[in-house]
């Protein structure tokens, strides 16, 4: 990490650990479409973007239930169970750190910025951070554009700049951003996943501690 100035981290799943928070939605909606409830394992196989691809994967009848209306019902349990959940081990001891050796740090997420800045907050990380971009919709769409208006805003420079995430979709994001991307296979998508859509091309961790 010694060649990079900025450090982009995603949100969800890198930084917090709602994996289980997620999964209890996912079997709640899933009761509305058939009987077996999905594991970590299958939902870690499962989810991805866009997330109307990831709800038909796990058995969610879209023609039985629209997009909007699941939208509704994820965002309304999410917000009721997200301050139950924690950060990932490790996230203040990196953060930190890279606070010390000066880098810049920011956050790139899909979710709703009205979601995060509380939790930024609650969790008094919120001064590591010199910008946060989230979307302006709860589709979770919309994260490329924003990343690379953030890098416009703040004149970041692609090549002294690593995205940090633990889906593939973040690895898309960075490549249409122009800037490296290391993945961390604690959050939503297994690193078998991973390792296989990013074909070797970045390095994918086990674990935040692994990054420096």
């Amino acid at each position: 990490m010694n060649n990079y100035k900025n450090i982009i981290w995603d949100w969800n799943g890198t930084l917090l650990n709602d994996l289980d928070l997620c999964l209890k939605i996912a079997n709640g909606m899933l009761a509305n479409h058939q009987d077996t409830p999905i594991d970590l394992t299958a939902y870690r196989n499962a989810f991805g973007f866009p997330i109307t691809g990831y709800y038909e994967k796990i058995g969610i009848d879209l023609a039985k239930e629209s997009f909007d209306v699941l939208t509704d019902k994820f965002v309304a349990n999410y917000n009721q169970g997200v301050k139950k959940c924690g950060l990932h081990d490790g996230v203040f001891d990196i953060l930190k750190q890279f606070k010390q050796q000066q880098k810049e740090q920011f956050i790139l997420t899909a979710a709703h910025l009205d979601l995060v800045t509380p939790l930024l907050n609650n969790f008094d990380i919120h001064h590591y951070f010199k910008a946060v971009k989230g979307v302006d919709n709860f589709k979770a769409e919309g994260k490329v554009a924003r990343g690379v208006k953030m890098m416009k805003e703040q004149k970041i420079q692609p090549t002294e700049t690593v995205l940090i995430g633990d889906t593939y979709h973040d690895f898309e994001v960075a490549n249409a951003m122009g800037i490296d991307c290391v993945l961390v296979a604690n959050g939503h998508q297994s690193k078998e996943r991973l390792v296989d859509f990013t074909k070797g091309k970045i390095k994918v961790v086990n674990l935040l501690s692994e990054i420096i």
